[in-house]
């Protein structure tokens, strides 16, 4: 497998998403339990990316999308949620919903990218 350079971009932000979710985690059980969501959210994604980024059943040009929807989709919603609890407001209106929905259609991309497989005729 060919990596691209936005593939170890892509594993640079996990390990950052990996690192303060896990630091989200410890603040949620010492804090406010509301952390543990964004810190789950965002060792969800992590783990998922770098998983993505290694396998070879999707074309570069589709990873690089389902991995920009996941793990901006995933940043957007935490970075929402700890807002709420740090300031008592969002950042944006409606931004947890929007890194929501970003998140669901990468996950979609998965599917997808996988069906596109299964259905394709072997040569």
């Amino acid at each position: 497998m060919t990596y691209q350079r936005w593939d170890y971009v892509f594993l640079l932000m996990s390990g950052l998403w990996g690192l303060i979710g896990v630091m989200l985690l410890a603040a949620g059980s010492h804090a406010d339990p509301r952390l543990t969501s964004a810190g789950m959210f965002l060792l969800f994604h992590a783990a998922t990316a770098i998983g993505l980024v290694h396998s070879g059943f999707m074309g570069p040009r589709m990873r690089l999308n389902v991995l920009l929807l996941l793990m901006v989709g995933s940043g957007v919603f935490a970075a929402d949620i700890c807002s709420r609890v740090m300031r008592g407001q969002g950042l944006l209106p409606n931004l947890s919903p929007t890194g929501g929905v970003l998140v669901m259609l990468g996950w979609a991309g998965v599917a997808v990218a996988s069906a596109l497989k299964l259905t394709a005729k072997k040569a």
